[in-house]
């Protein structure tokens, strides 16, 4: 009879970390008592870890340490199992185009229902939620388990501005966007920017661009000047620089049409 621990060194020769119990119980041919014990025991000598029911990870040697897998390793079989669209997003999306002064210890992923937060040893997995994320533009990165989806450069401006709180402030940001400009096709995001329903993260963008002093400025000085005359064309309201800042500010920019009511500090 085949035993679960053989069952998952040949997973690990085919190159595969995850694994499901029916997919297990198929290939064992074994009962759910005797398949459950097996996992226990496995558990036990952290050899395997349950991260979700009936979704397994295998743990090699080397990240026994961490107690699981590097969230890009497991992510992209993860979400099928859940039968999910989904994207890297926000600070780990950022790390992928070079933006890592400031590394976040938690991998975030966009996706189309409400998760919980994954805890898995020293990797934590946030899920924001955004209800269709079909059209959104992605690059496809190769992994050592296969490969991951993550949001373009532009979109991942977009939902940085959209989502300040889980971006770590307007402070972070900015910092983000001092390295992550160099990666952002000026052209790609104005056509994000005119198929948005909202402007006010285009004002505030623009507004922050134009605070930073990047060391590649081709793209950051063509990315300000194409979301300036979008801005001016579309007119709209004055809008705070920050829900949470100086409400009784009352300095403005006129090009952005945004109430200043914070003092932007980059970290570069």
């Amino acid at each position: 009879m085949k035993h679960l621990f053989d069952y998952i060194i040949s997973l690990r020769e085919k190159g595969e970390f995850c694994f499901t119990s029916s997919q297990a119980l198929k290939a064992l041919n074994v009962s759910q008592d005797a398949l459950r014990m097996s996992l226990v025991r496995m558990r036990n000598k952290k050899q395997i870890v349950t991260l979700y029911k009936r979704f397994h990870l295998i743990i090699p040697p080397e990240y026994r340490s961490i107690g699981c897998l590097p969230a890009d390793h497991f992510i992209f079989a993860y979400m099928k199992f859940l039968e999910l669209d989904y994207y890297v997003c926000l600070l780990s999306a950022a790390r992928y185009y070079g933006a890592e002064h400031q590394k976040s210890q938690i991998f975030q992923v966009m996706t189309t229902k409400q998760l919980k937060v994954v805890k898995c040893g020293k990797v934590t997995v946030q899920f924001i939620y955004k209800k269709n994320i079909k059209n959104i533009p992605i690059n496809i990165f190769d992994v050592p388990t296969g490969y991951i989806n993550v949001s373009t450069p532009e979109v991942t401006t977009m939902d940085l501005l959209r989502y300040q709180k889980r971006s770590g402030g307007i402070n972070h940001i900015a910092t983000v966007l001092t390295e992550l400009i160099a990666s952002i096709d000026p052209k790609k995001l104005l056509q994000l920017v005119q198929a948005s329903d909202e402007i006010v993260w285009v004002q505030r963008l623009g507004y922050i661009l134009e605070q930073l002093n990047p060391i590649e400025t081709k793209n950051w000085q063509k990315s300000i000047d194409l979301l300036k005359k979008f801005v001016k064309k579309k007119s709209p309201a004055y809008t705070l620089l920050v829900n949470d800042g100086d409400d009784e500010s009352t300095a403005k920019d006129a090009d952005w049409k945004i109430i200043v009511n914070y003092k932007i500090e980059s970290d570069i």
